[in-house]
C-alpha cells in the first residue's frame, strides 16, 4: 500500500533488466528448443505431426470419444486431435470440472502462398505454378524469394504422397520473379500503389526451365509445352505424382529460409511463422511443464485463424465445444448439456496470439502510450478488434484482477496495448469467438515485429516469459 501522498507511478521496464540469473539456463533451453520446432514446423500438418510425436514422449494418450473410456483421474494426460488439423492437450486437475478448465488457445496456420487446383502451366520457356495467396501477406515480400513446396496428396489409388522440396541442404528451391527497376516504371513503380506492386495474380512460382529432350529423328518439328512435361516427367518419376494429382493435392510455398538468431548479442529470433506457432509451441512447452494443476488444463491449437476461424478446424466451429464436452464426460462421467455448459461457463481462456509493437522506424502508426515493446514482456490487450472495438470482446475487470495476481505473484513483466491507433490499427484473434461461448477470455500477447512477413522477429525473453505465464496460468488457482 503506497504511503499517503506519495505518488505511484506505473513503469514498465525491459524484461531484460527484471530476468534472474538463475532463469538464463531455462531461457535458452526454451528458444533453442523453439528454434528447432519452427525450423521443422513450416505447414498445419507439419507442426500436428511434431507436436503429436512430442506429445507420445510426454504421456498424452488419445482422449475417449463421448460414451466411451473410464473415468480420467487428476493427473491424467490426454490429447484430441480433429481431423488433422486442430490439436489439444489437457491435463485432468483436482477442482472439479464444473470448476472450468484453464485454457491456452493459440493458432497454428501462418500466411503463405498455395497452389491452385490447375495450376501448372508454361510461358517464355519456364514453367510456373499458379497460386493463391492465404491470409494478409504484403504480396511484394514474397517475390525474389527462395521457397519451399510442402506437398500432401492422396492419389487415385487412396495411397498418401507426402513430401518436402526446398528444406534441405541440396534441395532446389522455387521463386517468384519479379520486374526488373529498369523497366517497370511504367507497368509498376509509378502506376501502382504499394499494395498492388504484385497483384495476387502475379504470385506465379517458376518450377521448371530444361525442355524435354527431342527424340532427334530428322526435321522434327518443335513440340510445345517442352518445359511442361520436363516437369511432369520429373513429378511422374520422382514423386509418382500426376498432372490430375495436383488437382487433388494440398500444396504449400513457403520461404526456404532457416530461423536465425539476429543481432550481435542473438536475443532476438527470426523465423517465418513466428504467428502464431510461437504461442504454439510455448502453449505446449507450458503444458508439458505442467504436473498435477489445480484445474483441468488445456491447450488448443486451432486452424483458419488467419482467414477468419471458418471452417470445421477453426474457433468458429463446434470444435472448441467438442473438446471441451468430451474432456468433461471423460472427467465426471456426465456428458449433460447442463453439466458441459456448467463447466464451459467458467473456464477461463488466455488468447495466445501474436501482437505488433512499436517498430523503430514506423513510430507514427501507434499510440506510443498504448502499444507494446519488443523485450518488455507479455503483452495484455484488453480487447482487439478495430476502430469502435469493432470485432472484439472486452475483457471484463474481474477475471483481469486474476490475471494481475498471477503475473505480480509469479514476478512475470507485462506491459499493456493495442495494435495501432483508433481509426487506423486494428486486428483480431480468436478471442472474442471462444468468448462466445461464455468463456472468460483476454488476449495475452507474443509481441512480433515484420508480423505476417516471411521473416519475423520475437525477443528470446519475451517467449521465455510467455511459456512462464501460461505454465503459471494453467498450473495454479488464482
Amino acid at each position: 500500500m503506497n504511503k499517503k501522498n506519495e505518488i505511484s507511478y506505473f513503469k514498465v521496464p525491459s524484461a531484460w533488466d527484471k530476468l534472474p540469473a538463475s532463469e538464463n539456463a531455462t531461457l535458452e533451453k526454451r528458444n533453442n528448443e523453439y528454434l528447432k520446432f519452427i525450423s521443422e514446423c513450416k505447414t498445419e500438418r507439419a507442426t500436428i505431426n511434431y507436436l503429436k510425436k512430442l506429445a507420445d514422449k510426454e504421456g498424452f494418450k488419445m482422449l475417449p470419444e463421448l460414451g466411451k473410456g473410464k473415468k480420467l483421474k487428476s493427473g491424467s494426460k490426454v490429447m484430441f486431435i480433429n481431423k488433422n488439423r486442430a490439436m489439444g492437450l489437457a491435463i485432468i486437475g483436482k477442482r472439479p470440472i464444473e470448476e472450468g478448465f484453464r485454457m491456452v488457445a493459440a493458432h497454428l496456420d501462418v500466411p503463405r502462398i498455395d497452389i491452385k487446383a490447375q495450376p501448372l502451366y508454361e510461358k517464355q520457356n519456364l514453367a510456373l505454378f499458379k497460386t493463391h495467396y492465404y491470409g494478409g501477406i504484403k504480396k511484394y515480400q514474397w517475390v525474389a524469394l527462395p521457397l519451399s513446396l510442402h506437398i500432401f496428396a492422396v492419389d487415385k489409388n487412396a495411397k498418401t504422397l507426402s513430401f518436402v522440396i526446398g528444406e534441405k541442404p541440396g534441395d532446389p528451391v522455387f521463386t517468384i520473379s519479379d520486374i526488373a527497376p529498369h523497366v517497370g516504371h511504367k507497368v509498376q513503380l509509378d502506376q501502382r500503389k504499394a499494395n498492388d506492386t504484385i497483384m495476387g495474380e502475379e504470385l506465379n512460382i517458376i518450377v521448371g526451365h530444361k525442355p524435354e529432350a527431342m527424340s532427334g529423328k530428322k526435321d522434327e518439328p518443335e513440340a510445345p509445352n517442352r518445359v511442361k512435361a520436363a516437369v511432369l516427367k520429373h513429378l511422374q518419376n520422382e514423386f509418382n505424382l500426376t498432372e490430375e494429382d495436383l488437382a487433388w493435392a494440398e500444396i504449400r510455398a513457403v520461404p526456404a529460409i532457416q530461423p536465425s538468431e539476429v543481432g550481435f548479442d542473438k536475443a532476438i529470433i527470426g523465423a517465418y511463422g513466428h504467428d502464431d506457432r510461437a504461442c504454439v509451441y510455448a502453449g505446449f512447452q507450458a503444458i508439458a511443464e505442467i504436473k498435477n494443476p489445480e484445474h483441468t488444463a488445456c491447450v488448443l491449437f486451432l486452424d483458419k485463424e488467419e482467414i477468419g476461424s471458418t471452417g470445421p478446424n477453426g474457433a468458429q466451429s463446434e470444435l472448441v465445444v467438442d473438446l471441451l464436452a468430451q474432456l468433461t464426460e471423460a472427467t465426471c462421467g456426465d456428458s449433460s448439456y447442463a453439466t458441459i455448459r456448467r463447466a464451459i461457463c467458467e473456464t477461463q481462456v488466455l488468447s495466445a496470439d501474436t501482437n505488433a509493437p512499436m517498430d523503430p522506424t514506423f513510430e507514427s502508426v501507434n499510440d506510443p502510450m498504448n502499444a507494446g515493446v519488443l523485450g518488455k514482456g507479455v503483452w495484455v490487450t484488453k480487447h482487439s478488434g478495430k476502430g469502435g472495438k469493432a470485432g472484439s470482446s472486452e475483457a471484463d475487470i474481474e477475471f483481469m484482477a486474476l490475471i494481475r495476481k498471477m503475473l505480480t505473484t509469479e514476478n512475470i513483466p507485462y506491459q499493456f496495448g493495442e495494435m495501432g491507433k483508433v481509426d487506423e490499427g486494428g486486428g483480431g484473434t480468436v478471442a472474442y469467438m471462444l468468448a462466445n461461448n461464455n468463456m472468460h477470455v483476454i488476449d495475452l500477447c507474443l509481441p512480433t515485429l515484420s508480423l505476417h512477413s516471411p521473416f519475423e522477429l520475437i525477443s528470446k525473453v519475451d517467449y521465455h516469459y510467455s511459456v512462464s505465464a501460461y505454465k503459471a496460468f494453467m498450473q495454479n488457482h488464482y
